[in-house]
């Protein structure tokens, strides 16, 4: 994996979260993918289950600003961080969010293991 490659990588992950598209999210994962959205739950896995989350979490978003960098490559291993704005669908709550995922980057330049770490501010208006 190198730096510029998984920038294009992060950049069209970015554009699927802006335009709430689950399946040009889903498909950036290797079909095997293990994919842990949070450390201290069991991660899901393959690809219709990535589908599902990012159906499920993009359904409650709307007007998102997807900005992020990659932090580092060291072999088929990248680390980037992101940053999201949206307004939450129904409630219209403003929620920022700010993570660092970890990637093990399989063969044809997808993700066969996914880790996220983020937090969360929410506020009305």
């Amino acid at each position: 994996m190198k730096r510029a490659e998984l920038e294009t990588w992060l950049e069209i992950l970015g554009r699927a979260w802006e335009k709430g598209d689950a399946d040009l999210a889903a498909s950036l994962f290797d079909p095997e993918v293990s994919y842990q959205e949070n450390p201290l739950e069991p991660p899901i896995h393959g690809l219709e289950a990535v589908r599902r989350y990012w159906q499920e979490s993009l359904s409650t978003q709307q007007e998102v600003k997807f900005s992020g960098h990659v932090l580092a490559v060291d072999g088929n291993v990248g680390v980037v961080n992101w940053k999201v704005e949206f307004v939450r669908v129904g409630s219209g709550e403003k929620v920022q969010l700010d993570g660092v995922s970890v990637g093990k980057f399989g063969a044809w330049g997808k993700p066969v293991l996914w880790q996220e770490w983020w937090h969360k501010l929410e506020h009305n208006g």
